[in-house]
């Protein structure tokens, strides 16, 4: 008589709660990007000032104060389809290290620039906002794990 030792892990999830888990994340990012998108849309001429006055963006300041919060929705609208939601969490993971670069490159320049994200959001500090965002990239991180995971089984 033959015996097989099935290798489990001390921590299983049921396909239902990844399921769960990779829509609560995909909803988060969601209303992320819709609310600040928004909020850059409607404050888009302060916010092409607030990217003029940084010296990496300065010279594009025009092309990405309008391509952040298209991006932004383009995001969101790829993570509310089925089909691409996977795409959709790639691109939330990239623009949130784009956007932790970013910061981190105004924190390490001195520069005392606004956050024009909008709302409760543009009230955090420099360090608060990069804390925030690790969060974000973090839970992209898990989201396409458990994505990954679920489409294997």
């Amino acid at each position: 008589m033959e015996t097989t030792l099935r290798k489990t892990s001390r921590f299983h999830l049921s396909e239902k709660a990844k399921e769960i888990i990779v829509d609560i994340i995909t909803y988060l990012f969601i209303l992320l990007f819709v609310y600040t998108a928004y909020s850059k849309f409607k404050t888009i001429d302060s916010f092409k000032i607030i990217l003029e006055r940084s010296p990496l963006t300065g010279p594009y300041h025009d092309f990405i104060a309008w391509a952040v919060p298209i991006v932004e929705t383009l995001i969101s609208a790829l993570l509310i389809i089925p089909f691409t939601k996977r795409i959709g969490l790639y691109a939330s993971l990239l623009l949130m290290v784009l956007f932790t670069g970013f910061l981190t490159y105004g924190i390490l320049s001195g520069s005392q620039l606004p956050c024009h994200c909008g709302g409760v959001i543009s009230s955090l500090t420099w360090q608060q906002h990069i804390w925030f965002n690790i969060s974000f990239i973090i839970l992209a991180i898990l989201g396409l794990y458990l994505n990954k995971k679920s489409l294997r089984a």
